[in-house]
């Protein structure tokens, strides 16, 4: 992700949203290990070589540090929305971004993941400019379901085991997504 304008750091009420760095792999790594967040994300990572491998060329994934603390990680893909074949290409260029949040369990609960992804909608709608949102999740995870919901987003399907899981074998997965005007609309008026 490269933005010609560069909104980083954001800055939340409780949190920073950056870049996500070499340095954070490591400590990334004491969450990204684990079962129970492992079991959400779309790669099984078994060692820390596959996380490093994973990590290292992300230049979507942002890290959200609290008071200093690594909490979690976010992905923000801006990308090119689908056009007809024939139609002008600038016209779909860089005009959706995607989301998808990771917390660390010992700071889970606390609403860091909302926050963070409301900033960015925030920065996809008012910054980059987008005209769509949109956000992914295997259908059980209903954490990450009642974000995209508490964030106002839209589901826009529900797929029957779509997704071959390594622990659970095919599962369904649900898209939520968000346009530009459903996003003015829900801000608040100054």
């Amino acid at each position: 992700m490269s933005l010609e304008i560069d909104p980083w750091p954001v800055r939340t009420e409780r949190l920073v949203i950056r870049p996500f760095t070499p340095s954070d792999i490591e400590e990334a790594w004491t969450y990204r290990q684990l079962e129970e967040v492992t079991t959400w994300t779309g790669s099984w990572l078994a060692s820390p070589d596959q996380w490093r491998e994973f990590a290292a060329d992300r230049t979507d994934l942002l890290a959200l540090e609290h008071d200093g603390v690594l909490v979690g990680d976010i992905k923000f893909a801006v990308q090119d929305g689908w056009g007809q074949r024939g139609t002008d290409p600038a016209a779909v260029r860089r005009t959706e971004a995607e989301l998808g949040w990771t917390i660390d369990p010992a700071h889970a609960g606390r609403g860091y993941a909302s926050e963070a992804a409301r900033a960015l909608l925030g920065v996809a709608f008012d910054v980059v400019g987008v005209r769509r949102v949109v956000a992914h999740a295997f259908a059980d995870n209903a954490p990450s379901v009642r974000i995209m919901e508490k964030l106002g987003m839209r589901r826009e399907y529900t797929t029957r085991e779509d997704s071959f899981h390594m622990t659970r074998g095919w599962i369904d997965g649900v898209g939520y997504a968000m346009l530009a005007r459903e996003w003015r609309e829900l801000a608040p008026a100054t």
